[in-house]
């Protein structure tokens, strides 16, 4: 015992020892206070919702972000991500803080590429307002942030396409697997890609129309047609009329402009005053009426070569094809 006192009275008076001991010191403290701090709950039984992390944000406003909408101290995660090494490895995107408990988890989720993933299938001939619904459905997206960036200038110009007032028609319809963690303007971007390439790469428009007024008439096509076999041949009807200077008279702009969509068009309907009333205005209307897929985008840009003037629906998903008004009326009787 007397041996083991003095050795510890000589390792205490060794001032060599010193720098040792605080060196010690200093990495247990940290070891120490870095596993405090990650371990600090942050969890809010209250989130229910997605919170947005935006693109280039800095660990100041995120922590902001962060704190407007967890039980979270601003300061502790700003160190939190110091000691982690972790300040520019934040991915922006929606995040759903449900399954967080500590701080650990926090820096784990907004600085790791997301795993959780949606598929979704946008089918042909919806709107605008329709796929938005859809997307706060299947990824709780806000409705009013996707329609406003459908119509943001500043987006529309980035993606090439200026000219355009908003995104409809260009929101392809295709099957899409998103991360969670996507925004709306991630998944918009998306969409419009995905028409703009298969646009370049499978529709040859060998028509006079400008490639916009041709999205025009798919979209009209892809309202009219159940069937893809028979788009070509209404292309070719609405192409006719065009040359001839005839109102189209597209049961499909009524529907457009109707506040919900009807069984039947009333003879009412085809009076409303409206630019996409293409009862009462000739030539295409202002814009695309829903998002057409591919077939009716080909089908705009390559019609069959025909007289037909009319058609009819059989009740039966198809129609029924006439050159004359007179064919065209013993067809609807």
């Amino acid at each position: 015992m007397l041996n083991f006192t003095l050795f510890l009275n000589d390792f205490f008076m060794n001032k060599q020892i010193y720098p040792f001991i605080i060196s010690i010191s200093t990495v247990f403290f940290l070891v120490f206070l870095y596993a405090f701090i990650l371990f600090i709950p942050v969890k809010c039984n209250h989130i229910d919702h997605y919170v947005t992390i935006p693109k280039n944000a800095t660990v100041l406003s995120i922590a902001k972000i962060l704190n407007d909408n967890l039980c979270l101290n601003k300061t502790l995660f700003r160190i939190a991500m110091k000691i982690t090494s972790n300040e520019k490895n934040i991915k922006y995107g929606r995040y759903d803080f449900k399954s967080v408990n500590n701080m650990r988890d926090l820096i784990s989720m907004i600085t790791s590429v997301s795993k959780d993933r949606v598929q979704m299938t946008i089918v042909e001939g919806l709107k605008m307002q329709d796929i938005a619904l859809y997307f706060e459905k299947k990824m709780d997206m806000d409705v009013e942030i996707f329609l406003s960036l459908c119509f943001d200038k500043s987006l529309i110009s980035s993606l090439g396409l200026d000219g355009l007032s908003n995104f409809e028609g260009y929101l392809y319809p295709d099957t899409y697997i998103f991360l969670k963690t996507y925004t709306e303007s991630d998944v918009i971007k998306i969409m419009v890609n995905q028409f703009i390439y298969n646009f370049k790469e499978f529709v040859n428009n060998k028509t006079n129309l400008p490639d916009s007024d041709l999205v025009i008439l798919a979209s009209i096509i892809q309202g009219e047609a159940m069937y893809s076999d028979e788009m070509n041949k209404i292309s070719s009807v609405y192409h006719n009329r065009l040359r001839k200077d005839m109102l189209l008279q597209a049961d499909p702009t009524i529907q457009y402009i109707l506040p919900k969509k009807k069984r039947r068009i009333l003879v009412k309907d085809t009076k409303i005053q409206n630019p996409y009333n293409t009862y009462i205005n000739k030539g295409l209307p202002p814009g695309p009426i829903n998002n057409p897929g591919l077939d009716a985008l080909i089908a705009a840009g390559n019609p069959l070569t025909t007289d037909y003037l009319y058609f009819v629906a059989d009740n039966k998903g198809r129609h029924i094809f006439n050159k004359t008004f007179k064919g065209h009326l013993k067809s609807k009787k």
